[in-house]
């Protein structure tokens, strides 16, 4: 209707006023639009640069991941090592612990004890083992009698006298100890000229020294320093608190190296009997040489049957010193640990129950593990436990060739199915389980002949004897004092380890053999 008014001016001037209000209208949504434009390019280039971060940081997430992952193990074997140290130095378990883990294998069935140090039974120490037996008649050196025949108090005649037997045993006057055993000759010795035979002749050899030290003395002085365990300065000591008898350090070792000499011949005689054996027991430890030497080892082997024991000290640890120790190849079986020397040795060979047996017993006390860890541990540990209690009471049977075969492939079966991997077994359990299921037929080779241990622990004690001397003495100061002390330790420790009635005598009759 407005529009019917007015004018074709009027009309022009308000289309050109709306076209102006449009234009700049437009001229807005234009420079709106340009901005947004730049606005959705700037934000394509974060967006762009976002995901480019962010994909870098993926990337870093995932590297700190695999980090913490590793650290953590790492973390864990340190502090398994730590662990394991601290055992080593401070020693195993308090009652408490022990009575803990008792009840706790009492619960799960296993034998958590293996192999390891049982405390004292009260049943074991009874009213006889406080009373000293009765010598024989032979032995006795004294005789005393104490009789009365009248009332100490009132001096009435006593009637119905009977006899009561005593004995005392006990050694000699301390005091006078060395007026016992030491003993000092004077040999005056004749010597004149012979016109005849121009020499001159004596009654017997003269010692180029005024004063000699006895065989006894050079005897005692290897039983001190190899059965004893003592160092050169105890020995000194003793013979000066004992048998009032000066001696250097010079004089003992010309005793050691002289009875080595002698002692040789035994020595080979008990290579020979060792070889006789169905199997042989091995084992090494450290034996420091001071002043060159070809190693700092020591090496032993003992058979399955017997007490004789050869020596091999001052050694390298390599395979060569391992095949010298063992000899010839033949049909022995060869007990030892799951050391790389020991590899291919033997045409049988048994590895040591034992040993794996305490490490998966450390894994199970470990107070580092928690939650799934420590269960996967402690499930393998009964396993295993379980496994070599069966297997020792197997072999407490007599030998059936068949049903032992039988037995061996049910125990390898158990052995396999309990070294599968898992995703909780610590690195630690999963070496562990990587050499039980690579060597499984080694660990039951007692299986396959009567007679054959399951374990070490044998030739371990053998072993401990040259520990404990090593920690007292250092070892040895030379090459020739390590090939010295192999002659006495393999000669007088088999001799000893038979628990002869007097081991002197038995002394002697080794070096009359």
């Amino acid at each position: 209707m407005e529009a019917a008014h007015m004018t074709f001016e009027e009309e022009v001037v308000r289309s050109r006023r709306e076209l102006r209000h449009l234009r700049q209208e437009n001229a807005r949504f234009r420079i709106a639009n340009q901005k947004l434009h730049e606005k959705v390019a700037r934000l394509t280039d974060e967006n762009r640069t976002l995901r480019s971060e962010n994909t870098l940081l993926s990337k870093q997430q995932e590297m700190l991941h695999k980090k913490i992952q590793q650290q953590e193990k790492q973390l864990e074997s340190l502090s398994l090592l730590i662990e394991e140290l601290r055992r080593m130095v401070f020693g195993k378990k308090s009652k408490q612990e022990i009575a803990t883990e008792k009840q706790t294998a009492d619960e799960t069935g296993a034998d958590t004890q293996t192999d390891t140090k049982k405390p004292r039974k009260k049943a074991d120490r009874n009213a006889t083992s406080y009373r000293r037996p009765a010598p024989l008649e032979e032995d006795v050196t004294d005789v005393y009698e104490h009789t009365m025949s009248h009332c100490p108090d009132c001096g009435t005649l006593l009637t119905h006298l009977k006899t009561i037997i005593r004995y005392l045993e006990d050694i000699q006057d301390l005091t006078q100890l060395a007026a016992l055993l030491k003993r000092v000759e004077k040999h005056i010795i004749t010597t004149g000229y012979c016109g005849n035979c121009k020499k001159r002749r004596v009654a017997v050899p003269i010692a180029p020294q005024v004063c000699l030290l006895g065989e006894n003395s050079k005897k005692f002085i290897t039983y001190l320093i190899v059965i004893m365990r003592q160092s050169f300065e105890q020995v000194r000591c003793f013979l000066t608190d004992t048998a009032d008898l000066s001696i250097s350090d010079g004089e003992i070792v010309l005793s050691l190296d002289r009875y080595a000499e002698k002692l040789k011949p035994e020595k080979e005689r008990i290579r020979q009997r060792i070889r006789g054996a169905p199997g042989r027991h091995y084992d090494e430890t450290g034996w420091p040489v001071q002043h060159g030497g070809q190693g700092n080892y020591g090496w032993a082997t003992t058979p399955t049957e017997g007490e004789d024991t050869l020596f091999l000290l001052g050694r390298s640890r390599g395979k060569g010193v391992a095949k010298e120790l063992r000899g010839e190849e033949d049909n022995q079986v060869g007990v030892t640990d799951d050391y790389a020397a020991y590899d291919n040795l033997f045409t049988y060979h048994q590895l040591c129950m034992s040993h794996p047996q305490r490490k998966l017993r450390d894994l199970h006390e470990s107070k580092t593990l928690i939650n799934e860890r420590k269960v996967a541990c402690t499930n393998t540990f009964i396993a295993f436990s379980r496994l070599y209690k069966e297997l020792e009471e197997t072999l407490k049977t007599p030998y059936q060739k068949e049903r032992w075969l039988l037995k061996r492939e049910e125990y390898l079966k158990r052995l396999r199915a309990l070294a599968i991997l898992t995703e909780d077994d610590p690195d630690k359990l999963q070496r562990i389980k990587r050499t039980l299921a690579e060597k499984a037929g080694l660990y039951f080779t007692c299986l396959l002949k009567p007679g054959i241990p399951a374990d070490n622990n044998k030739e371990e004690r053998k072993v401990r004897h040259l520990v404990l001397k090593r920690n007292n003495s250092q070892g040895s100061k030379s090459d020739k004092g390590a090939k010295t002390m192999s002659i006495l330790c393999t000669t007088l420790l088999s001799a000893w380890w038979k628990k002869p009635d007097n081991f002197f005598v038995a002394y002697n009759q080794i070096l009359e053999a």
